[in-house]
């Protein structure tokens, strides 16, 4: 007979077959699953690191603004404070309330309404009380036999009217180039003021009002200020790269401004790094930004608007005679045969065009970050081979503000309307529902007062004797401080409290960040434009008074010679100082320098400490911390927090265009891309 064992051996083998295929399968399937789910959150680390950049980059952009606001205070001061105290109404404490009162003294009927820079070295001779300084009565030489005796004493009397007339034009000329400086000076240690463009009577008042005028003007600083944030905005928008792997990346970063593409290296190291070289062959990892463009050179996810402000200021020039006509001032010159009175006159000093003063994001552009990374997954089992795998993810920076825009109330001054002027006088709101009208913001005699007693001595107790640099610096401080009606609006840098996160100032109470003037390798390109934005601001033509041009050699204007100095100066800052480090707070080319705006130096020692005060003047640093703060530990949660945090975002979110600020629907989503386009059906999360 046929044996008949073994037969089960071949059901068995087929069922051994059987259980191998599945077994295999669902080993094959497991690490499939696995590798989609480290794939997925590769992805999601790479969104989230790549928005987190841009969360900085949006911090650091608010911060620059809110030092042009702080810089734009730290002029006020000098015009307010600097420039009006010598006046009868000025206060000299806080006590004092109600609106400020611009008069040469407190007999004098009529209240000019706006501050007007004057200034004096010798409180026993304070000639800012004067209206008008009334000439030298000269005798007629009559024949006799005294005329040997009067013609003396006329000559004698001339000279000392051509004195009094010299000393008139000398003081109008020294308050007019105080406030040329306050706006325009770009030699912030007054190295250039030497310069060969400045006569030597000149370069006599600046060396005595030089304390008073160190430091940049309002108008280089403001553009310093302005050129550093189009530089972050610029890495912002670094065009959307495609196709990013380990070699490109660091090939990118060899290039003459890596900064340019931290985000896209953030998020790719991000992903790369935690995919690592097992399941994922390194060399098949890629990346692709997801991000609209705007042109091929850049993309389309931030859009700054400027605040502009054309505005202007005034001086006390001395007008001499009875001409005050002030095109005429400026070719009055000083008689020994005449005697002529000299009449305070109210020169206005500013800039010829508007310029920038902040900036506010555009609610119409969105700024995220999406993309898409692709690698390809060696399973053990599989039947096709390795595997190309894909995922996407989406995040955006939320929860914080750069600054209000014009719409929301935003002020720089008030409108002059006295003698059909429409211009723009410099202001600022302070309190929290204040304005920036001629009654209001700066305005103030409380907010004087208490700005005045900032110059304290050493002793804390108030402004008295002498007043020197580091008195001024400090009560700059004070100066610069938050108030409350920037509570909300503006995301403002501190370390007020204890914040376990973050800490933005060291021992000398600075911060220090990158944020480069101009972009590696166009320095002199971009050195030649802001000196030409600048040139636009400054007409010396169109100065009135001593400013103007005058009769006889053009280089005795101080306008013309403010101008060259300026230019010279502006060369220097950015050619050799900033590239030393050696600019204001230590500034250098590409690294900028904010001090902490909630403290300043105060005694003997010169040691940090909270400025404070009234809460109704100056902002605390509870209140500041308005930024976007639902983290789940109360503690924390309770003490506040500054700036922008991340969060993912849907695809949906993206495509459907949702509300930016509750009104207006941003126009960037996502943009046409043939496999996301494909794909997007599928994008649940």
């Amino acid at each position: 007979m046929k044996r008949e064992r073994g037969q089960i051996a071949v059901m068995v083998g087929v069922m051994m077959m059987t259980f191998m295929f599945f077994f295999a399968f669902v080993i094959n399937t497991g690490m499939l699953v696995n590798a989609k789910i480290n794939l997925q959150n590769a992805a999601d680390l790479a969104a989230y690191a790549g928005a987190s950049v841009q969360a900085r980059q949006l911090n650091q952009i608010s911060y620059l603004n809110y030092e042009m606001r702080r810089q734009w205070k730290k002029f006020l001061f000098r015009i307010y404070v600097l420039g009006n105290m010598a006046y009868d109404e000025f206060p000299r404490n806080s006590s004092a309330s109600g609106p400020m009162k611009y008069r040469p003294n407190a007999n004098a009927p009529v209240d000019i309404g706006h501050p007007s820079t004057c200034v004096i070295f010798n409180a026993k001779d304070n000639y800012c009380h004067l209206a008008t300084l009334p000439a030298i009565s000269i005798p007629s030489q009559a024949a006799g036999a005294l005329d040997s005796v009067t013609s003396t004493l006329s000559g004698q009397l001339q000279s000392l009217e051509q004195i009094r007339q010299l000393n008139c034009k000398a003081m109008g000329t020294t308050n007019l180039i105080l406030n040329l400086f306050w706006m325009f000076n770009a030699d912030p240690n007054l190295t250039q003021f030497q310069n060969s463009a400045f006569q030597q009577d000149q370069q006599n008042v600046i060396k005595i009002i030089q304390e008073m005028v160190r430091g940049m003007g309002i108008v280089p600083r403001e553009m310093l200020l302005r050129y550093r944030i189009k530089n972050l905005a610029r890495y912002v928008n670094t065009v959307p790269q495609q196709g990013i792997t380990l070699d490109k990346i660091n090939g990118l970063l060899q290039q003459g401004d890596p900064a340019s593409y931290e985000r896209t290296a953030q998020a790719f190291y991000s992903a790369y790094y935690t995919l690592g070289n097992h399941t994922f062959p390194t060399e098949t990892i890629s990346l692709d930004e997801l991000l609209p463009e705007a042109g091929s050179s850049q993309a389309n996810l931030i859009n700054l608007l400027d605040i502009q402000q054309q505005f202007q200021t005034y001086a006390v020039d001395m007008a001499l005679g009875n001409d005050t006509n002030l095109d005429n001032l400026a070719n009055q010159q000083a008689s020994s045969s005449s005697a002529s009175p000299c009449t305070a006159t109210q020169v206005p000093v500013g800039i010829t065009a508007p310029m920038s003063l902040g900036v506010y994001k555009d609610p119409n552009v969105l700024t995220y970050y999406a993309v898409r990374v692709k690698a390809t997954a060696n399973l053990l089992f599989s039947p096709f081979g390795a595997m190309d795998l894909k995922a996407y993810s989406a995040a955006m920076p939320f929860g914080s503000r750069i600054g209000p825009s014009v719409a929301q109330g935003v002020e720089f001054g008030f409108r002059d309307s006295g003698a059909g002027n429409t211009s723009i006088l410099p202001n600022l709101p302070v309190k929290a529902q204040d304005s920036a009208t001629s009654a209001g913001g700066w305005n103030d005699m409380e907010l004087l007062g208490t700005m005045y007693s900032f110059m304290s001595s050493p002793s804390g107790s108030g402004a008295t004797g002498t007043i020197s640099a580091d008195n001024l610096e400090n009560a700059y401080q004070g100066a610069m401080a938050p108030n409350p009606w920037e509570v909300g609006w503006y995301n403002i840098i501190n370390d007020e409290g204890d914040d376990p996160f973050v800490r933005n100032f060291g021992t000398d109470q600075t911060a220090a960040f990158w944020a480069p003037v101009f972009a590696p390798g166009q320095s002199d390109a971009m050195s030649q434009a802001l000196q030409n934005d600048v040139s636009a601001l400054f007409n010396v033509s169109g100065q009135k008074g001593n400013l103007g041009a005058q009769s006889g050699s053009s280089p005795s204007s101080p306008a013309t010679a403010i101008q060259a100095a300026l230019f010279s100066g502006l060369s220097t800052y950015i050619n050799s100082t900033l590239p030393s480090g050696g600019g204001e707070n230590g500034e250098g080319l590409n690294v900028v320098r904010i001090v902490n705006p909630f403290k300043r130096k105060i005694g003997s020692n010169n040691q940090w400490a909270p400025i404070g005060g009234n809460q109704d003047l100056f902002a605390t640093g509870d209140q500041v911390k308005t930024s976007w703060n639902e983290v789940n530990m109360g503690d924390f949660r309770s003490r506040g927090r500054v700036g922008y945090s991340v969060k993912f975002v849907a695809f949906d979110y993206l495509r459907k265009k949702f509300t930016t600020n509750g009104g207006e629907t941003f126009n960037n989503g996502l943009p046409s891309d043939n496999e996301l386009d494909q794909d997007a059906e599928f994008l649940k999360h």
